[in-house]
């Protein structure tokens, strides 16, 4: 079993297999500079879980610094997205090569792609505007690969832990 600390919390235990720990890849590295990436994919019950982590989130009065960090978490998961279908298409040697054989043998036609950021110290009566704000932003993204909004959260640390995305630590 596999785990991941990243924003302060524990993630896992994940089996090897259901694994893909994509921003550290050497198919992410291979790209170059200038390709923003999530922390990992995993898979679990016929789903795939695209998942990022923050530390902290801007507030919104900080117009500026919020509108970049929302930018990023779109290209973030875009990249993600478009990075594990390559490998799965052979259009990416080196994914190809590094995704577990769970990931390779996704059926993306069927799958069901989850989309979760988690920001563990957000108090829990902001996550629903903060889900409706992420949901808006990678609007583009829920339409090309038909995400239906009950697969997109924000997540804080107890809500992690009810999905077990992390663990206790």
């Amino acid at each position: 079993m596999v785990s991941i600390t990243e924003s302060g919390v524990n993630f896992g235990d994940f089996s090897e297999e259901d694994l893909y720990k994509i921003e550290h890849s050497q198919g992410h590295l291979s790209l170059g500079e200038g390709f923003k990436m999530v922390e990992f994919t995993y898979i679990r019950n016929s789903s795939l879980f695209v998942i990022e982590a923050k530390s902290s989130i801007p507030r919104a009065s900080n117009k500026e610094d919020y509108d970049k960090f929302w930018n990023e978490i779109f290209e973030k998961f875009e990249n993600a997205l478009l990075l594990q279908l390559m490998g799965c298409l052979q259009r990416n040697d080196i994914v190809m090569q590094e995704l577990p054989n769970n990931h390779k043998q996704i059926q993306w036609n069927r799958v069901s792609i989850k989309l979760r950021l988690v920001i563990p110290s957000v108090p829990s009566e902001f996550l629903g505007p903060l889900t409706e704000s992420f949901r808006q932003k990678i609007h583009k993204i829920k339409i090309l690969w038909k995400i239906p909004n009950e697969d997109i959260f924000v997540l804080n640390k107890e809500l992690a832990l009810k999905e077990n995305l992390i663990t206790e630590s």
